[in-house]
C-alpha cells in the first residue's frame, strides 16, 4: 500500500506551458490527502523560488529541496542541511571568482551568481524564474551550486568540480552540483524515516535527470511523458505529460484514487 508520494516540481506539477499547477493535478492532490497518503515536493529549487510560485494553495507534508541538501516541514522551516565540506566550499567558491562559466552558489537564505549571459537568461527562462541576484561569497555555508552551461561544455567543466561531487541536471542549460552522497532519494530516505514509511510504500514522480535517483528508490517510480529519454528508460510508468493530467492517470492507473 502506498502511504506517500514525493512529486518533483518543474514539469511534473509545475507546467511551464500555463506556468500554474494544472487544475486536475490540484484535484489529484486533494483526493490523496483525503485518503490520508503523505504527499511531498522534492524538488532542485530553493524555499526563496517557492514563494515565487503558485504553489500555496496545496498543503505538503514536507519539502525535499535543493535536491535533497536541505528538507524542510510542512510549515517551511528547515529540519534537515547537508552543506558542502570546507574543502568542496573552498574549491567552490575558487571557481566562483574566476568566472570561467556562469556559477550561482546556493546558501539556506540565498542564492547568488557570479555573471549572467544568455545561457543563464535560457535556463531561468525555461523555469518560469528571474535569473539571480549578482553577489559574493561571504563565508556561508553552501548546500548546492549550479553551473549555467550547454551539455556539449559538461565534458570540459567536469575537470573543475571538486572530489565528492557529483551533477544533476535539470534542463539543457543548467546543472546543479551537489554533493555525491546526496540527491533527492537522501531527502526521501530522511523523510521515511521520519514518519515511519518502508521505502516499499511510496511513489514518485518526475521528470528530469535529477529525479533518476528518486525514481529508482521509490517502489513506483514514474515518468512524465515530457520527459527525458533517460528518466523514462528507467521509469516502472510512463504517464502523459503535465498538461494531460498526467499525475491523475497514473494515479488511477495504480488505483490509488
Amino acid at each position: 500500500m502506498i502511504k506517500a508520494i514525493f512529486f518533483d516540481l518543474d514539469g511534473t506539477l509545475l507546467s511551464h506551458t500555463t506556468r500554474c499547477i494544472p487544475q486536475d493535478t490540484v484535484q489529484a492532490l486533494r483526493k490523496l490527502r483525503d485518503k490520508g497518503i503523505r504527499i511531498f515536493m522534492a524538488t532542485g529549487r530553493h524555499s526563496s523560488e517557492l514563494s515565487r510560485l503558485p504553489v500555496h494553495d496545496i498543503r505538503f507534508d514536507g519539502y525535499v529541496t535543493l535536491n535533497g541538501q536541505l528538507c524542510l516541514n510542512s510549515s517551511g522551516h528547515v529540519i534537515f542541511g547537508a552543506p558542502f565540506n570546507e574543502s568542496v566550499t573552498g574549491n567552490l567558491t575558487a571557481f566562483f571568482r574566476e568566472k570561467r562559466y556562469p556559477l550561482a552558489l546556493v546558501e539556506a537564505d540565498r542564492i547568488y551568481i557570479n555573471y549572467v549571459d544568455d545561457t543563464v537568461r535560457k535556463a531561468q527562462r525555461s523555469i518560469s524564474t528571474p535569473v539571480p541576484e549578482i553577489g559574493t561569497y561571504e563565508n556561508g555555508k553552501i548546500y548546492q551550486a549550479t553551473a549555467f552551461l550547454t551539455r556539449q561544455e559538461e565534458t570540459g567543466f567536469e575537470k573543475y568540480i571538486p572530489d565528492g561531487c557529483r551533477f544533476a541536471r535539470w534542463c539543457d542549460n543548467g546543472v546543479d552540483i551537489i554533493s555525491d552522497q546526496g540527491g533527492k532519494a537522501e531527502g526521501i530516505k530522511y523523510f521515511c524515516n521520519l514518519y515511519g514509511i518502508p521505502q516499499n510504500e511510496i511513489m514518485a514522480f518526475g521528470d528530469a535527470e535529477n529525479d533518476i535517483d528518486m525514481l529508482k528508490t521509490a517502489e513506483i517510480g514514474v515518468a512524465m511523458e515530457n520527459g527525458g529519454d533517460c528518466v523514462r528508460e528507467i521509469a516502472d510508468y510512463v504517464t502523459s505529460g503535465v498538461d494531460d493530467d498526467g499525475i491523475g492517470k497514473a494515479l488511477r492507473y495504480f488505483h490509488i484514487i
